[in-house]
């Protein structure tokens, strides 16, 4: 009868080790990843604030926001002597905004019979 040979131990792999290089590229990698997942997600964010007029919105007046203009000093411009705190809550349902922070060159739409 042969003698059944025993059974070498299987060595454990070795940990992962990077080379200096390797780590650079790795930061590098993950770095431009989530800039890139950034950027997206910015650009997502206006080009959803600013995109094309839905077709309920067609034909409304509007203004463009400038630098140093808020919802109120726009409402009281066009509220012609009313209270303007109805307007900004109109204009604010109007273009689906949560609070009143508004940015420059954002297109306001204004409710029917408002001038722009």
């Amino acid at each position: 009868m042969r003698p059944v040979p025993s059974p070498v131990p299987k060595r454990p792999d070795p940990p992962l080790r990077l080379t200096r290089r390797g780590k650079i590229v790795l930061v590098t990698v993950v770095t431009a990843l989530a800039l890139g997942v950034l950027w997206l997600g910015t650009h997502a964010a206006v080009t959803a604030s600013s995109g094309p007029a839905s077709p309920a919105r067609s034909g409304l007046p509007y203004v463009t926001v400038q630098r140093g203009d808020t919802l109120w000093k726009i409402a009281d411009a066009v509220s012609e002597g009313d209270d303007p705190a109805p307007f900004v809550r109109q204009i604010m349902n109007l273009n689906g905004l949560s609070d009143s922070l508004i940015q420059p060159g954002t297109r306001l739409y204004l409710p029917s019979g408002m001038p722009g």
